[in-house]
């Protein structure tokens, strides 16, 4: 079993088919079947169902495409490593939860994108839990999640810790007490938001239940609902001074127990560092830092 036979395998499975996949690869028909049989072979076991229509992965099939996939994406690192170690190539998959995006990651993507054109930067956004699985299965090469991390395949790191803030529009009446909640909507991120969870965390323990709560998907609106005067939300004490400065809200102090959030940096124990990935961890704490102040 070698890596072009792999390379083989892959898009058969992908194409689902041998003549598009020889097409793809600018092989001969032949020489994919025959490369895809050897395969089964050495392995003593059949990969592919064939049909009139096509092929479809078996069960060993998509067990072997799982390590295939890893093995192939690793080969491509090793090779961007040796050759061009300062210059890094290649796609780099990275994760973050909405607030992270928002307030931290523009500044070190622009970065990053400045110093390394050639890498095929995607990012996908979702809440901690969310990141998290798509870590473990391989589908992010590294995520920015909230809070240490429990789990024995993951390798973390600790970036920057965020105060948090309490912030209502500015033309409501103050908080005289938490127990003023009773009365107000919360607004919230998705289920499995580590700000959220704290907020319901904090509204708990004070005994405040129920509160009406509304679900959001982007910052963006939740604070934009904020302004309008809907509810109140949990948010960065950066965001809740800068939006207090604009006259838009006002801010409240939250509770010790409550009121830090760390932004952690999370990968797969059991995948080497790629060149890409070092850079843009390189760039992330540089920018971290450069605006560590704006936190305090």
């Amino acid at each position: 079993m070698d890596i072009k036979e792999l390379e083989i395998f892959q898009m058969v499975a992908s194409y689902q088919s041998v003549s598009k996949a020889a097409q793809h690869l600018n092989y001969v028909q032949s020489n994919v079947t025959n490369r895809i049989n050897k395969l089964e072979s050495e392995l003593q076991t059949t990969l592919f169902h064939r049909n009139n229509r096509g092929v479809s992965l078996t069960a060993n099939g998509e067990i072997l495409l799982g390590y295939a996939d890893k093995i192939m994406k690793l080969h491509r690192e090793a090779k961007e490593a040796v050759q061009n170690p300062n210059q890094p190539t290649g796609p780099l998959s990275i994760g973050a939860t909405d607030i992270t995006t928002a307030i931290r990651l523009p500044q070190v993507l622009a970065a990053y994108h400045n110093h390394y054109p050639e890498v095929n930067l995607s990012l996908t956004s979702g809440s901690t839990e969310e990141l998290v699985d798509e870590v473990l299965k391989y589908n992010l090469d590294g995520a920015f999640v909230t809070n240490a991390i429990e789990h024995p395949r993951i390798i973390q790191e600790s970036l920057i810790q965020e105060e948090l803030v309490l912030i209502m529009d500015s033309s409501q009446p103050t908080l005289e007490s938490i127990k003023d909640l009773q009365t107000r909507t919360i607004l919230v991120f998705r289920s499995g938001c580590t700000y959220r969870a704290k907020l319901e965390s904090w509204l708990r323990d004070e005994g405040i239940l129920p509160v009406k709560k509304i679900d959001f998907g982007t910052i963006e609106g939740m604070i934009g609902c904020v302004k309008a005067g809907l509810g109140v939300a949990l948010v960065s004490k950066r965001i809740g001074k800068q939006l207090e400065k604009e006259g838009t809200v006002i801010c409240h102090p939250v509770p010790e127990k409550y009121k830090y959030v760390s932004t952690v940096f999370i990968r797969r124990d059991d995948v080497p560092i790629s060149n890409a990935l070092n850079k843009f961890l390189e760039t992330t704490k540089n920018c971290f830092n450069s605006t560590i102040e704006d936190v305090k």
